[in-house]
């Protein structure tokens, strides 16, 4: 079963943040970052249980090359996509995004 995957606007803001960051380092990173975001969203879509519980009903997928988090919960055949961060931040930025 496939589920439909919605993206918060804060968690939009957050990706666009890093590619800004990722371009200003090397030109295309930015394009290979989002492209990794979106292969982990993929997986997440196919078996979004697949990922541990950590906080409140909320799942944290880790995106492969780079050092960021895609946190989301899963809402019947929903999953809800709040934050996407780096995972050296302070995990209350995650925590405190996470719907009730």
């Amino acid at each position: 079963m496939k589920y439909h995957i919605r993206v918060r606007s804060p968690a939009k803001a957050d990706v666009r943040l890093a590619v800004r960051r990722y371009e200003f380092q090397r030109f295309g990173l930015g394009r290979e970052f989002v492209a990794e975001v979106d292969a982990v969203l993929n997986r997440v879509g196919e078996n979004p249980f697949q990922y541990q519980v950590l906080y409140r009903d909320a799942r944290r997928a880790i995106v492969h090359r780079f050092p960021y988090g895609v946190f989301y919960r899963v809402e019947a055949r929903n999953i809800i996509v709040f934050c996407v961060i780096h995972l050296h931040q302070d995990p209350t930025i995650w925590q405190s995004r996470v719907p009730e």
